[in-house]
């Protein structure tokens, strides 16, 4: 796995993620392995259809802040949007989020193989 090529398709930021863990490239792939095998969006998913609005938004902090470790900036805002936005609207923000953060996931994947 191939971190650097990595952060360029997911939109990591590769030098601050690398100054964060001390250059430890072990400890970003596996922290990307680990998040990339994470099921938070089906968890959310089962939070917005049982209405649990408050449960999708401790999710979607949960998310913003491990994607905030990795570096990956625009993932971790469009989850913040997910934790601020009234309940009439967060499906549908959330929607925007799942769609990015499933190309992430599967981009790690991807490259994991």
């Amino acid at each position: 796995m191939n971190i650097r090529a990595i952060a360029d398709k997911i939109g990591m930021d590769y030098e601050s993620v690398m100054e964060d863990f001390c250059g430890d490239v072990s400890i970003v792939r596996e922290k990307l392995l680990s998040f990339a095998g994470s099921d938070i969006s089906s968890s959310i998913d089962t939070c917005i259809a049982a209405k649990d609005y408050e449960g999708a938004r401790r999710l979607a902090h949960s998310l913003r802040k491990n994607a905030e470790k990795l570096g990956i900036r625009s993932l971790a805002e469009y989850a913040g949007r997910v934790e601020e936005v009234s309940d009439d609207k967060i499906a549908g923000d959330w929607k925007d989020t799942k769609e990015l953060y499933s190309s992430i996931i599967n981009a790690i994947k991807d490259s994991s193989e």
